[in-house]
């Protein structure tokens, strides 16, 4: 019996021994799970993941598709072309555009790509410090230019990654170390949204001031922003004469006694179905309407120059010398509004938080346009020297930069303060 039961005991450690081996050896045979850092030619598509900064530039699927790679400890931007995921044949030369070069078009020499000798990839590096201007994501936006062999007509491909959150609208967009791709997912939805008629209360304040972009201005009292009174700027959205009767209501409602078109001389046309109320038009007549045609590139990008301090000095001109409240406008209320709107209530004293926070607001009129507030912030860190929320006091040194390049004086600032806040 005792010999009986020491076999099995054997037995049963024989069989415990060589299941083990068997599981040990199987373990060690199983390839193992690469990271992107081991296996490069792998596509990641986990966005928080995929431009992973290389120390050496190294081409392979996952940034053919992105058409960048950081490297150098994120210090360089490699952008790359690849002619057969984007499906262009006979291709001779290509050439870089976006945000932060001005959207040049064509044919910029300083922006070619270099060949490889794959024939197939095109390459070109930057410092990624020189590539730190927004688009309207707020994160720098690129396309390709690429001119054929046998054509004369130019491609401008649209992006093609399908790893979310690397692209707006049909542009390529380059996401520095720190950057949440899920915010450019949710900021995708809301720059693709239409927004109908039915999906507004225009008996509620706050729904009547979404569709209408019309609203007080941070640290004012007496200045409101919005969208054009009476230009149909997206006539093709259902939303579009109501919106402008809404402008045209609220401007009455408000007492609004002059107003800056940032826009240019525009004339209502009535083929255009376009009308102004005899409100306006008695703003108009009075000529306490000042028109200024202005554009997006000098408000974003040329908030230095001699362009932005004309401008500038313009507007508070016409606020000293004339009675509010005050209406400022382009035609939807966003860019050239947003900029100047936000530069008046920082001169009177509003925060950061509150003019980014007011700046972002245009985005819920749902008519398929998406600004970030980091457009607005690169306009004023030109102005700064930094960031406007590293600045311990924005007034002060809004105030002083605009003083020190002779755009305002300090008695203009003074009387500007004292007309907004009445």
């Amino acid at each position: 019996m005792f010999r009986k039961m020491s076999i099995c005991g054997l037995s049963l450690a024989l069989f415990l021994f060589l299941f083990l081996f068997l599981l040990l050896l199987s373990c060690q045979s199983q390839p193992r799970t690469a990271t992107p850092a081991q296996d490069p030619g792998k596509t990641n598509q986990d966005p928080q993941k995929a431009p992973v900064v290389q120390d050496k530039l190294s081409i392979n699927k996952t940034n053919r598709q992105l058409c960048y790679q950081l490297y150098k400890d994120g210090q360089e931007v490699a952008f790359i072309f690849d002619a057969k995921l984007h499906d262009i044949d006979n291709v001779d030369r290509v050439f870089l555009e976006g945000s932060f070069n001005g959207w040049l078009k064509g044919t910029d020499e300083s922006w070619l790509l270099k060949p490889a000798s794959d024939g197939r990839t095109w390459t070109l590096s930057r410092p990624a410090a020189d590539l730190a201007v927004p688009g309207n994501s707020g994160h720098p936006e690129f396309k390709f230019f690429i001119l054929q062999k046998d054509s004369d007509s130019p491609l401008e491909p649209a992006a093609i990654s399908t790893i979310p959150g690397y692209q707006m609208s049909t542009n390529n967009l380059i996401l520095f170390p720190g950057v949440d791709p899920q915010e450019i997912v949710k900021n995708f939805s809301v720059a693709t949204t239409i927004k109908q008629l039915s999906d507004f209360d225009l008996s509620d304040p706050a729904q009547a001031a979404m569709i209408s972009n019309f609203r007080r201005v941070p640290g004012t009292t007496n200045l409101y922003r919005g969208y054009h009174p009476y230009k149909l700027s997206r006539p093709q959205f259902d939303t579009e004469r109501a919106r402008s009767q809404m402008v045209q209501e609220l401007f009455e409602k408000t007492g609004i006694k002059s107003a800056i078109c940032l826009s240019g001389d525009e004339k209502a046309s009535a083929a255009a179905g376009e009308s102004i109320s005899p409100y306006i038009q008695g703003v108009l007549d009075s000529g306490r309407y000042l028109n200024l045609n202005t554009s997006y590139n000098l408000v974003y990008f040329q908030s230095t120059s001699p362009g932005f301090s004309e401008l500038l000095a313009r507007v508070v001109a016409h606020i000293k010398f004339n009675p509010g409240p005050y209406y400022v406008h382009c035609r939807l209320g966003t860019d050239r509004t947003g900029v100047i709107s936000g530069t008046l209530a920082a001169l009177c004293g509003a925060s950061w938080e509150e003019i980014a926070a007011d700046y972002q607001k245009s985005n819920d009129m749902g008519i398929k346009e998406f600004r970030d507030y980091r457009l607005l912030r690169h306009s004023f860190r030109q102005i700064l020297g930094k960031n406007p929320e590293e600045v311990e006091d924005l007034q002060a040194g809004l105030s002083a930069a605009f003083i020190a390049a002779g755009s305002l004086s300090r008695e203009d600032i003074e009387l500007l303060k004292a007309q907004l806040s009445k």
